[in-house]
Formats: structure tokens, sequence, C-alpha cells
């Protein structure tokens, strides 16, 4: 009955060993699947940040184009009319020419010209707002399918978390059962075990003689232990793309200044940011209404108050303490926009 007892109780050590081991695989997997799943939710709220944008500068272009046609076609109703008013100059110079009918005709012939201008300007104006709505249409079509995409990685992503949660739920009570049935078994081989007279051996030479101490030599002194070397980021393929294209947005807003002593438009003279719980931090103006700061993070669900707007945005868990690039436009006061995005995705651009 004791070697029975000795190997269930081998049995439920070697079961807890392994169970630890199984555990803590599943752990580590179930983290890096929920910072995955942390960055997805990350890139799907910096994706609709851009399509509310893209909505809402097609909605202003959609009214500048709407103006733009209406000035066009008051352009050429007045072109109309001045070129009648320049056939009548004519006409009534010609048929009694004088020095008030000849500058009645050239203030006709002034005005005809004007109006012609004034219809090119207009027609080349609503040009080239059609070209720039076309150009957010396409962009707004983009947008919206990175976010339809976004959502089923998302989507895709949530559900293989649940699917380990749940294997972690099964596996904790299997191996709570397992560790049960040698309890049980013990318990009743020790209930159904004879009490007898314990049977005491008789003492050896060899347990008699008195062992000698054992020293382990001590490690060099110029021996080192290595240290894994610190892991790097994952990197996810939308955040990058998200950050080349804020990238290419914010230089080709500051390439409009004129020159460099020139720097655009400045709402505010002082521009702070204060995170959850944080301290203020303040804005480095760039120009054209674009405002810049790189600080650390906190993981988690996170609140920026910048003035009286506030923006909440999901920080991935294995970001804590990381530093993050924060770019707050402000040409749309009504929609201000910030871009944020971690700092260490700048090294991996082309």
């Amino acid at each position: 009955m004791a070697v029975n007892r000795g190997c269930s109780l081998i049995f439920a050590g070697v079961v807890g060993v392994f169970g630890w081991c199984a555990t803590v695989q599943a752990e580590s997997s179930l983290t890096v699947e929920q910072n995955r799943l942390a960055r997805m939710e990350q890139s799907l709220e910096n994706r609709l940040v851009e399509l509310e944008d893209v909505e809402n500068e097609l909605l202003g272009y959609d009214y500048k184009l709407k103006r733009a046609q209406e000035s066009l076609e008051q352009a050429r109703t007045h072109f109309q009319e001045s070129l009648k008013e320049l056939k009548v100059a004519e006409r009534e110079h010609k048929q009694a020419p004088s020095s008030d009918t000849e500058r009645a005709l050239n203030k006709a012939r002034h005005a005809y010209s004007m109006a012609e201008r004034g219809v090119d300007s207009r027609n080349r104006r609503v040009e080239f707002i059609q070209s720039t709505f076309g150009d957010l249409e396409s962009r707004l079509k983009a947008s919206q399918a990175s976010v339809a995409d976004n959502k089923a990685r998302l989507a895709s992503q949530q559900a293989l978390v649940d699917k380990l949660v749940q294997a972690m739920l099964v596996q904790a009570e299997t191996q709570k059962r397992a560790k049960a049935k040698p309890v049980a078994a013990n318990s009743a081989a020790e209930q159904a075990a004879p009490i007898g007279k314990p049977e005491i051996p008789q003492p050896s030479a060899a347990s008699l003689t008195v062992a000698e101490p054992k020293f382990e030599a001590p490690a060099p002194a110029d021996e080192t232990v290595e240290t894994p070397a610190a892991e790097q980021p994952e990197i996810d393929p939308e955040l990058l793309a998200y950050v080349r294209g804020e990238q290419e947005r914010l230089e080709k807003v500051l390439s409009e200044l004129e020159d460099e002593d020139d720097s655009g438009k400045q709402t505010f003279r002082n521009l702070s940011m204060r995170p959850s719980g944080g301290e203020s931090i303040e804005f480095e103006f760039l120009g054209q209404n674009q405002y810049r700061l790189v600080a650390p993070v906190s993981a988690g669900r996170q609140t920026y108050k910048i003035n009286s707007w506030r923006f909440r945005r999901t920080i991935p868990a294995d970001d804590e303490g990381v530093r993050y690039v924060f770019i707050f436009d402000a040409r749309r006061l009504s929609r201000p926009r910030l871009v944020m995005y971690p700092e260490y995705v700048l090294s991996h651009l082309d």
C-alpha cells in the first residue's frame, strides 16, 4: 500500500509539472494574441478617424463644388449680357460714331473681356474642385475598404482569443480532476489498509558511516550570464501602411508653405495635451496648423485631452511606456484630428 501511495504521489507530481508547463505556454500564447488583438483595435481606431476625416473633407468639397458651379453659372450669365452690350455698342458706334459712342464701345469691350476672364477662372476652379472631389471619392472607397478589412481581421482575432480562453478553462478543469483522482485513491487505500505493527529495519554498517559533505565549486568570476536580447515589438503591416500614409499627408500639408520663413496659419500659440492621470505636455508647432509631440504612453484604454477636445485610443499591453508620436491637425476646428503611432515604427519606413 505504501508503494501504491508513493506511485500516486509521483504521478500527481508529474501531472502537476506537465500541467504547469502547459498552463504557462497557454498563458504566453494568450498574451501574444491579446496584444495582437489590441494592435488590431488600434489600427481600426486609426482607420475610423481617417475615414471620418475623408468624409468631412468630402462634404466640404461637395459644398465648394456647388458654390463654384453656381458662381460659374452667374459668370456665364454675366458674359452673355456683356456680349449683348458689346454688340449694341459696336452697332451704335458704327451708325453714329462720336467720342461718346467710342467711350461706350471701349467700356463694353473691357466689360466683355473681364466677363470672359471671369468665366475662364471659374471654369478652372470648378474643374479643380471636381478633380479633388474625385480623388476624395477614391480615398473614401479605399478607406471604407480598409475599415471593413480591419473589422474582419479584428473579428477573426477576437474569435481566436476567445478560443484560447475557452481552451485554458477546459485545461484547468482537466488538471483539477487529474489532481483530485490520486488524492481520492490515496484516501481509499489508507482506509482499506490493516493497521499492524510497523517493521523497523536493522541499521547496516553503511548507514552508520558519516557521509562526507559535498561542496560545489563556485563558477569562475569571469563567466557572465547572457541575458536574452529585448524582443522587438511586432509591426502590424496595417499600422505600417497607416503611418506611411500619415507621413506623406503631413509632408504634403507642410509643402504648401511658400518659403522656409513662412510658418503658415497658427491658431494656438500654446497647445498642450493631458493624458489620463498624467501631466500636461506641450505641442510643437510645425506649420499650417499642424502640432507635434512625442511622449511615453500607458497601456489600455486611454483618454487624451487637448483643450476642450477628448480623444480615446487603445494602447497594446506591450507598448507600456513606449514613446508615441502625436500629430494634432487643427485645420478644421469643428472636427480636429489627432494622429498617434509608436515612434519605433518610423525606423521601419522605406
